[in-house]
């Protein structure tokens, strides 16, 4: 599976993809991240929030981890079934 720019930049504008440009390493690494603690779908996540995935890398896992707390032990399988959820790493 691939990033879909795309679709991205049709959805959030042509300035998300600059932004991904400007912040590639972080985005590999929040990405690599996500994949790392077993999430198999990341680039589906990427494309519904793509700005998450451009922060710092050290933030990104801050987020995440209280997300994965949050949830408790079946985190991805609420996250596969509800992809709100991921906007608690937005409050």
């Amino acid at each position: 599976m691939k990033l879909d720019l795309e679709k991205i930049s049709f959805i959030y504008g042509e300035s998300s993809i600059y932004e991904f440009k400007d912040n590639v390493e972080n985005l590999t690494n929040n990405i690599n991240y996500l994949s790392k603690i077993g999430f198999s779908d990341v680039y589906d996540i990427v494309a519904l929030y793509p700005y998450l995935f451009i922060i710092e890398e050290n933030e990104f896992k801050e987020k995440i981890d209280y997300l994965i707390n949050k949830l408790g032990v079946e985190f991805i399988e609420k996250l596969e079934q509800d992809t709100n959820l991921w906007e608690i790493v937005n409050e």
